[in-house]
């Protein structure tokens, strides 16, 4: 959307900040950006766009403790923030607000202003305005939780990735830091490209680049994808993983390509780097670092009698290359495998290590249809290996689309690398939101995980002061007998659940039935709930009233003969699906709404599903109904996070 007018005027206080960032979008030729001092119209700069250039990122040097005049011609400014305090860390940035189409908020929003509104999350962390999706970039380094993300600064919608940034001592409160990574130059003149600065991960080291605790790293070593593709041409993609360093985790040094796609079979999909460095395999040479990547290779390439590296474990869905795509409606892949390749190198990690290509440690049989993997992820994690990937370009019978699925098994090296024998597998999340995992080991030895609640359903609105974008809450993994489990750390549980909601209970629809129900006054609550038996129940998490008597748009979970699963009504694109749990006896049952967000733990995460819903009364409504035995129903509001 352009502004009415091609000119901003705006005037802001620096206070400690001593830089400006504005991203720019020329709406006309002509554009500029002049920066005047108010106190006596002293220009202090002025900044012109080319005609090639559609975007301009303008960083300024502007005094602190200063009032200042910014004039934009022929241009509008969709983001922009005040840094370099001193100690930014701690302070973050300042955002600054110049978008025409956000003048709720004042041109130094504070961050309640920002974040208290019903269009927004409380408990989850959200960039301030426009597009995030997948988490990179995760780790601990010296006393604080660093959150990288894919990010738009110019949209609503997906567009030249650059990866924001954020900071958090404890998982749960974060504070916003400088855009840390931006496209390629030259997609600011030519507009036929498009791609960016895509995933990828990061690891702690010491000065000499061995891998080691945040609290004693030196620096953060990255990996990333630089993806280039010629717009609307899929057989035009390059993509390669560059590294680069960071010691202060702000401030990053020049990219170096690392890791190029090894063979000409290999798919055009070579992306999203995950480093790991505590792989059970046997380390001879002193020991090495290791990365997965996502791709494909042809079919033909593997005996599919292998003992390992394949998983033949299947869903019986079928290829989509859109949420809603139905079976046989596009043709399936036939010639190649998902696949999760892997390379290695000595340590320590440099800047000119040399990766070698060890082969592919998984490629995934039973979903073989597929295109690719994406955001892949390789660890050990309680005696056991696991695999994780979404799975693209695939939707299962329940009408998943892109699932996130694990495997877990051994790592084998039987002369051509280390391969995974899969000994099970199954799905990350049961619901339809939770997409691109990305998985950290903490100083505490905790291996942690993150996931983007993707909007396949086409649930959120966009509008002005929104962001189309939402974190999962952090959750800890651990392998119980042979399953991957996740349940939010138990930072959540010490800083998110508030004070006690009133639980009221009454007789149900059948005499052998009881309601439980809660009304919480914020638009969120947490559930916690313990059940005796398998008798069927209904916990309706939230609901609108239909109107006109049509039915209630509405997100339950319902246990029926013995299956659990979330319900779901009224929901975008997705009006009316199930999603089976998959497990059985359910007895403990967790629920974090968040204004838009549900996240559901069953049995201590043995299972877990996450949904968005878009509540329509600031006055949200829990209510369970259970015909056996219900020996905890617990209530209690959430604490904002910001």
């Amino acid at each position: 959307m352009l502004p009415t007018t091609q000119t901003t005027n705006a005037h802001i206080a620096t206070g400690d900040y001593t830089r400006l960032d504005l991203f720019v979008e020329r709406t006309d030729d002509g554009a500029s950006v002049a920066l005047t001092r108010s106190s006596n119209g002293t220009t202090l700069a002025f900044a012109v766009m080319t005609k090639l250039e559609n975007r301009h990122h303008f960083q300024f040097d502007v005094p602190s403790d200063t009032d200042l005049d910014i004039r934009i011609n022929q241009a509008v400014c969709r983001f922009g923030y005040l840094s370099e305090s001193g100690n930014d860390l701690d302070n973050g940035v300042q955002y600054v607000n110049l978008d025409p189409d956000f003048v709720q908020w004042d041109t130094l929003p504070d961050t309640e202003s920002i974040y208290r509104q019903p269009e927004r999350t409380a408990s989850h962390f959200e960039p301030i305005a426009h597009w995030m999706n997948d988490p990179n970039g995760l780790c601990e380094f010296k006393g604080r939780y660093h959150l990288f993300y894919q990010f738009n600064p110019y949209g609503w919608g997906w567009d030249c990735m650059h990866w924001g940034h954020a900071v958090s001592r404890d998982l749960v409160h974060w504070t916003h830091l400088p855009i840390a990574l931006e496209p390629q130059p030259e997609f600011a003149t030519d507009h036929t490209l498009t791609g960016g600065a895509f995933s990828g991960s990061a690891i702690p080291v010491d000065q000499d680049g061995y891998p080691c605790n945040g609290e004693n790293a030196d620096a953060i070593r990255f990996m990333l994808t630089r993806h280039t593709e010629t717009r609307g041409d899929e057989h035009s993609v390059v993509e390669y993983q560059t590294t680069c360093l960071s010691h202060d985790g702000i401030h990053f040094e020049v990219e170096t390509p690392c890791i190029l796609r090894p063979t000409p079979s290999m798919g055009l999909d070579c992306r999203d780097p995950k480093i790991e460095t505590n792989l059970p395999i046997h380390e001879a040479d002193g020991g090495r670092a290791w990365i997965v990547t996502a791709t494909n290779l042809p079919v033909d390439e593997f005996h599919k009698d292998a003992p390992a590296g394949i998983s033949r474990d299947t869903t019986n869905g079928w290829f989509a290359t859109y949420p809603m795509g139905k079976p046989a409606e596009a043709a399936a892949n036939e010639a190649t495998v998902p696949t999760i390749a892997l390379f290695s190198t000595k340590l320590p990690v440099q800047r000119t290590s040399v990766w070698q290509y060890d082969g592919p440690v998984l490629a995934d049989f039973g979903h073989q249809i597929a295109r690719t993997y994406e955001c892949p992820d390789l660890f050990a994690l309680d005696g056991s290996t696991v695999a994780c990937g979404a799975i693209m370009h695939y939707r299962d019978k329940q009408g998943r689309f892109q699932p996130v699925r694990w495997y877990v098994g051994d790592l084998h090296d039987e002369g051509e690398g280390p391969r995974l024998e899969v000994k099970s597998s199954d799905w990350c999340d049961f619901g339809l939101g939770y997409y691109a995992t990305q998985s950290f080991r903490d100083d505490q030895d905790r291996r942690i995980v993150f996931g983007w609640i993707v909007d396949h359903a086409g649930v959120r609105r966009e509008g002005p002061c929104r962001a189309n974008g939402i974190m999962s809450l952090p959750r800890e993994l651990h392998v119980v007998d042979g399953r991957l489990t996740s349940k939010p750390v138990k930072e959540v549980y010490d800083n998110l659940i508030g004070s006690p909601v009133t639980v009221d209970t009454a007789t149900g629809a059948t005499p052998d039935s009881h309601v439980w129900s809660a009304t919480s006054p914020d638009d969120t609550y947490y559930a916690n709930i313990t059940l005796d038996d398998d008798a069927d129940f209904t916990l309706t998490i939230a609901r609108n009233p239909g109107i006109d008597g049509a039915e209630d748009d509405s997100l339950r979970l319902v246990r029926e003969n013995g299956v659990t699963r979330l319900v779901t009504r009224g929901q975008g694109g997705f009006d009316k699906n199930d999603y089976d749990s998959g497990i059985q006896q359910v007895r403990h049952v967790e629920v974090f709404f968040d204004h838009q967000v549900a996240e559901v733990f069953l049995n201590d995460g043995q299972a877990t599903g996450t949904m968005l819903f878009q509540a329509a009364d600031p006055q949200v409504s829990m209510s369970l109904e259970a015909r056996g035995g219900v020996d905890r129903c617990e209530v209690n509001a959430l604490n904002t996070i910001w």
